[in-house]
């Protein structure tokens, strides 16, 4: 019979700067020592009820768990402020070593979480707290530029995810005497579920939800600059010597960030470090179904086992478990199976398809052909439908089907023929653009598309590209008006079969809003436009500029997992 569990409120543990921080204690009342799995949250420990690991079952597993609210949130002192991974990682270090000098606690703490707790775990690690053991960062990186993918925001992700963060706000000064405006939090609240009304305010950087919140500790404009400073650039995966699982959903929106962190660690570390990716999205969704699509119930988190992955995994890495797990789980959407391999990606060929005339995509490279032209006007936008997004306002994450928005003329599809045997897409897509605008700073998005017997477009995976940015996230140039520039346009991982008798599409637009901010095309400061002008795009197919998509196909005999 497994002991009783005693639950400890509101535990105190003080930070080197004296600021107490609070978390709950979960350990099995039989007075032994054991490890313990420490989960820092920001958005309040009551609610880390989720699929990757719930604190009953880490003491199920025998191990204690501290779940803590970080500083300046719910019941822990301090002041929160957004751009704090110094003040973070200092934290997260005190916290583990708090927790391994605990009576109840063997000295060997590992750590848990997704999202903001995932950050934290990366941050701490790197300060190297001599008692940490391992970590599981979920749907996170180390990296907060994955919020402007090719150099544009994500807008609608964030500026809810801080409305939400800005509401706490009010509350606490509320509580310490200094109420706001009454009809903050209702604007706030506005914000949060439907942000892409509030995200049409020109100029945004002038967005007016935040000014009404005192001291809330954020520049909507600095909030808009690619290259947010922060934990994105001076983050050192060299310093994490702890052994990290990173479980991520190809349809998470940090789902490229958190697997370029596990192949960083990997090439620095070697490898004890692994990879999980299924079918699912942000917000703790880990079920099978996802946008429109039933993938098969062997996708759910809970049928993989998720939860006791993660305990295997410590297990291994702090008493010693033999484990004969793989570096990478994934799961291989379509086909709907659970794949291994010992790197990511799987061993595969990279198969070209070049954007032709009519719409056309073969494996040939294009003669001399015309070019194709539309034209982007940022007051008409073409509306975010699925694909990577947190579930914030009424964005839906997954695949939906396309087909009606592919009939906007601001959208040019290319297709294949229709395909005679199956094709598996299993790592990093990239598209190859030569373009050209009217416009001095512009973006251009893409998406691979799988077109079923029926006429539904399914979008397996996308990207966008600020043309400021074409040359790399930390150069800015903008455009020659007329001239022809390569893109590099990445659609980031994923794993996707497309069944014979299907089409490869390639969608190329310039907008996917409200996921990402507009480019109002006037090459001003992002976010200071009071008005944007239509940018004429031109798209190139031809000897000297042959456009392309790049496929990461995977070789035979990588077939389902036994």
């Amino acid at each position: 019979m497994k002991a009783p569990i005693t639950i400890v409120r509101d535990a105190e543990m003080p930070m080197r700067d004296g600021v107490v921080l609070r978390g709950d204690v979960w350990t099995p009342d039989d007075g032994r020592r054991r490890p313990a799995v420490l989960i820092r949250t920001p958005y309040g420990r009551t609610g880390t009820n989720n699929d990757f690991l719930r604190p009953l079952e880490c003491v199920q597993g025998d191990y204690a768990c501290v779940v803590q609210d970080t500083r300046g949130r719910a019941g822990s002192d301090g002041e929160w402020t957004i751009f704090m991974a110094e003040q973070e990682a200092r934290d997260t270090h005190d916290s583990v070593e708090w927790a391994a000098a605990q009576p109840w606690c063997d000295g060997n703490v590992v750590m848990a979480g997704a999202s903001y707790l995932g950050i934290v775990q990366l941050l701490g690690a790197a300060e190297r707290p001599p008692h940490l053991r391992a970590i599981a960062p979920g749907m996170t990186s180390s990296a907060e530029l994955d919020r402007a993918a090719g150099g544009v925001m994500r807008v609608n992700e964030v500026m809810a995810w801080l409305a939400f963060m800005a509401m706490d706000w009010l509350e606490r000064e509320r509580a310490a005497g200094r109420p706001a405006d009454p009809g903050a939090a209702h604007e706030l609240w506005e914000l949060a579920t439907d942000p892409a009304a509030a995200l049409r305010t020109l100029p945004l950087k002038d967005l007016p939800q935040f000014a009404a919140v005192p001291g809330f500790p954020l520049d909507v404009g600095k909030m808009l600059a690619y290259g947010t400073p922060g934990i994105a650039e001076s983050f050192a995966y060299e310093a994490v010597e702890v052994p990290a699982l990173s479980v991520t959903g190809w349809f998470d929106n940090h789902c490229d960030s958190t697997v370029e962190s596990f192949l960083r660690l990997r090439a620095i570390h070697g490898d004890r470090h692994r990879l999980i990716v299924g079918p699912w999205s942000h917000d703790g969704r880990l079920g099978y179904c996802q946008g429109e699509v039933s993938f098969s119930a062997r996708g759910d988190a809970s049928v993989l086992g998720l939860s006791a992955q993660h305990l295997a995994f410590f297990d291994e890495h702090v008493r010693g478990v033999p484990s004969a797990a793989p570096a990478v789980r994934y799961f291989l959407m379509g086909a709907d199976e659970w794949r291994e391999a010992d790197r990511w990606p799987p061993p595969g060929e990279l198969r070209t398809l070049y954007l032709e005339d009519d719409g056309r995509l073969g494996p040939r490279p294009p003669a001399d052909e015309h070019p194709d032209h539309y034209a982007y006007d940022p007051d008409d936008p073409v509306p975010t439908r699925g694909g990577r997004v947190v579930n914030l306002g009424r964005l839906v994450p997954g695949p939906l089907d396309r087909s009606r928005l592919e009939e906007r003329p601001d959208v040019l599809c290319y297709t294949s023929p229709v395909l005679d045997e199956p094709l598996d897409v299993v790592g990093q897509v990239t598209v190859r653009l030569f373009a050209a605008s009217s416009a001095r700073d512009t973006d251009f998005a893409a998406k691979l598309v799988d077109v079923f017997p029926d006429g539904r477009a399914l979008a397996a995976a996308d990207g966008v590209q600020r043309a400021r940015h074409r040359h790399g996230p930390d150069i800015e140039q903008l455009l020659e008006p007329g001239t022809v520039e390569e893109y590099t346009i990445g659609l980031g991982h994923t794993a996707w079969h497309f069944p014979a008798g299907h089409r490869v599409r390639l969608e190329i637009t310039s907008s996917d809003f409200p996921a990402y901010d507009r480019n109002m095309n006037t090459g001003e400061p992002v976010g200071s436009d009071a008005a944007g002008v239509v940018a004429h795009q031109t798209v190139h197919h031809s000897v000297r500029y042959p456009s392309r998509l790049e496929l990461p196909v995977l070789s035979e005999g990588h077939g389902p997992t036994p």
